[in-house]
């Protein structure tokens, strides 16, 4: 385990990061029970033409101009983050080597907690965790969140990103920024869009 690589807790990760999103199953009303931070700003982009290839890269672009420099992962689901049936795969060649790299950090079946993660650890960690969710159908409910959970990100498998800003003056800064990368909106029903609101704050509602 890398100095820049932490893993954390599940309850400690509940503790200390209380803004990231929850899911859990109530047996008495055969339901799922929801937690998400309240924000007025909610966004889901995606890159030009519809392409996820170079999704890992621009997103870790995006965050670095945002001045993020450290991440916490974690599934909103309490369960590991890989699961037997992945583990015991052989059949993709790019998926046996993601496994590798995730025992290697001693994240495997038993493992249900946060992962902290320094930034320019993103650049090998991130592919691998994209990876994991277009191979693994079970692995679909982790967020992602700058430590100071200014903004907490959801990447889906078709390579669009649910953005949800938890303030005005980040939202400010995130509108701001997006416009430096090739994301564009996914023009999604009830949500902001980047290209209509990016110039909707003024500079005295920065501060705000």
């Amino acid at each position: 385990m890398t100095g820049k690589i932490k893993k954390i807790k599940r309850d400690i990760c509940l503790i200390k990061y209380r803004k990231l999103p929850l899911i859990e199953y109530d047996e008495e009303t055969d339901s799922d029970v929801n937690y998400f931070p309240e924000s007025k700003y909610f966004y889901w982009i995606k890159l030009e033409n519809n392409s996820s290839k170079n999704i890992c890269s621009e997103t870790i672009k995006l965050l670095k101009l945002l001045k993020i420099k450290k991440l916490i992962f974690l599934d909103a689901v309490n369960k590991p983050w890989i699961s037997k049936v992945t583990e015991k795969r052989k059949d993709h060649k790019p998926l046996f080597k993601t496994i590798k790299y995730f025992k290697k950090l001693k994240i495997h079946t038993k493992f249900n907690g946060g992962i902290e993660i320094k930034i320019d650890k993103m650049n090998k960690f991130l592919p691998h965790f994209y990876l994991l969710i277009g191979c693994d159908s079970g692995f679909f409910d982790y967020y992602f969140a700058d430590v100071e959970q200014n903004i907490i990100l959801y990447l889906h498998y078709s390579g669009e990103i649910k953005i949800l800003s938890l303030s005005k003056k980040f939202n400010n800064k995130f509108l701001e920024v997006v416009k430096k990368t090739k994301f564009v909106d996914s023009n999604r029903e009830n949500t902001y869009k980047i290209q209509k609101f990016s110039n909707l704050y003024d500079d005295n509602d920065a501060s705000k």
